[in-house]
């Protein structure tokens, strides 16, 4: 497989925003099939382009990619010492003092490995593209979010500077769900912010998630107290019971003061990353208990 596959499938998966290790051969000696330059791409799913040669390096380096992603170490770089065995090949034997890894292998020799994490950022999804959608937006591109942008208004939305978000999309926000396959692909592992121009639109995307992507890490509504214990009312009734709420976040935002879009944006990308980092602070948010 040529290198230029590689790194075509490297820039997309980064344009997907989907995690992955670029382990490169820096140098070889002895019978590695691998050789200096030789390159694999490597996601959470294992092995995904190219090859380092095979073997026990290669098994090795699939499975320390894995790490790495679980890890959040950037880059690194390694020494293996394949050492000839009828073991599993890519089995790690020892550590020497010099900071070299032993490895099983069906051939000898030392390859010097180089892993390069390409980490996915965290995704913010806004629903509402307002004065306060924008500066939250603005705010959490500068915080390394990837922001989707979405609203019902096309001229509107159109209006909004691609700077502001990474992406921006229409996005009709009926009066129920759609039944059967989500109408938008949200990864349930991001982030969700409410803050659409109606409270009927707001309680229309609320129960749009909870029906859909009920385990995302965060949600977030705006909206006054009695708003908002009239828009869980009507998501727990139209979903048939009560919901798990912990990670619900109504009234959003922490409790820092202050009324501008700009304040209120910042009052909400501290929650965030409170919830991103699993810190503690004051929130504004309901005891959901006492919601019938």
């Amino acid at each position: 497989m040529r290198m230029i596959e590689v790194l075509e499938e490297l820039g997309r998966r980064i344009k997907e925003n989907k995690a992955s290790v670029l382990v490169t051969i820096v140098s070889s000696k002895g019978s590695s099939p691998g050789k200096p330059g030789f390159k694999m791409l490597v996601g959470e799913e294992g092995r995904l382009k190219g090859t380092i040669g095979g073997g026990g390096p290669e098994f090795y380096a699939v499975n320390r990619s894995k790490e790495l992603l679980r890890e959040g170490i950037k880059c690194i770089s390694e020494t293996l010492v394949l050492r000839e065995s009828s073991r599993e090949e890519g089995s790690k034997k020892a550590q020497g003092e010099d900071g070299k890894i032993e490895i099983s292998s069906l051939c000898g020799g030392e390859v010097t490995l180089f892993f390069e994490v390409f980490s996915a950022t965290d995704l913010l999804y806004i629903f509402g593209a307002g004065h306060v959608g924008q500066a939250v937006a603005r705010m959490a591109k500068l915080l390394n979010y990837h922001v989707v942008l979405l609203d019902n208004r096309e001229d509107f939305l159109a209006e909004v500077p691609l700077s502001y978000c990474s992406e921006k999309h229409y996005a009709d926000f009926p009066e129920l769900p759609s039944e059967g396959k989500a109408p938008i692909d949200i990864n349930v592992q991001s982030f969700a912010l409410i803050v659409t121009h109606n409270h009927l639109n707001d309680m229309n995307v609320l129960h749009y998630l909870y029906k859909y992507y009920p385990k995302m890490k965060y949600i977030g509504l705006i909206g006054s107290v009695r708003k908002v214990k009239e828009a869980i009312s009507f998501v727990q009734k139209e979903l048939g019971g009560k919901l798990d709420l912990q990670n619900l976040y109504a009234p959003v935002g922490a409790d820092l003061g202050g009324n501008t879009p700009e304040e209120i944006a910042l009052s909400i990308l501290s929650e965030i990353q409170a919830i991103r980092h699993d810190r503690q602070l004051r929130h504004m948010r309901l005891d959901y208990s006492r919601i019938v």
